[in-house]
């Protein structure tokens, strides 16, 4: 459901059910509410913040004893044809709201940000990682060295459990940012790997690789469906 579609009560239960540990005050905030009417929505729907986070911490405790065999590998996994991958520099751009629609604003004074990083391989480019997501103007304050780093802010706005929509790969062409870090031509196309970052059913970023297909492998786990 897109998040327009979404009402402030049906957002408040999404939030407290997600993640019991935020307080009143930080969904209010979220949700640009009240506390007052918070703890309203929360015990009309017979909500406990209390006993959802006894249940979480049951939960992990559970899966601690028992978790003796490692999960099931979910991991995109690339690698180059030729040599091994390197890191280049984090790069930051500021974007206008309308540039991309369906995802949530978590706080009222937040922007929409892209930040991606180049991997390489021999020297040459051959794949772009973006993250696309609302963050605090002070963003490029912040001191960031990669990606995973970008991912660490999530928790900032008390997202501590993201979840991710199945990937979706097609070949297109990509806009001219993209293009310049690929080194590509206007005519030439790329494939690119998109998935959706929610938090419940709220998207709260998307994720977007853009490969060039002659210079990287792709490995999924798992079986393919056709």
């Amino acid at each position: 459901m897109p998040v327009e579609e979404l009402t402030k009560k049906e957002q408040i239960i999404n939030f407290a059910q997600n993640d019991p540990f935020l307080k009143i005050s930080d969904i209010a905030e979220y949700v640009q509410t009240t506390p007052r009417y918070v703890r309203t929505i929360l015990s009309e729907a017979n909500i406990s913040l209390m006993k959802l986070r006894e249940k979480y911490a049951r939960s992990m405790e559970k899966r601690l004893q028992t978790h003796d065999e490692p999960e099931p590998d979910k991991v995109l996994k690339l690698k180059p044809f030729k040599g091994s991958m390197e890191t280049g520099d984090l790069g930051i751009d500021q974007m206008l709201d309308e540039e991309f629609e369906g995802l949530q604003k978590m706080g009222r004074d937040e922007r929409l940000w892209r930040l991606n990083q180049v991997f390489y391989s021999n020297g040459n480019p051959c794949c772009v990682k973006e993250v696309i997501a609302f963050f605090g103007e002070d963003l490029v304050d912040v001191r960031l060295s990669s990606l995973e780093d970008v991912y660490e802010l999530f928790s900032r706005k008390g997202i501590n459990h993201l979840q991710y929509m199945d990937c979706v790969v097609r070949i297109d062409h990509v806009d001219d940012h993209i293009r310049k870090l690929l080194g590509i031509k206007r005519t030439e196309m790329s494939m690119v790997i998109s998935r959706y970052i929610f938090m419940n059913k709220i998207p709260v970023g998307v994720e977007n690789y853009y490969l060039c297909p002659d210079k990287v492998e792709m490995r999924f786990s798992g079986k393919l469906v056709m």
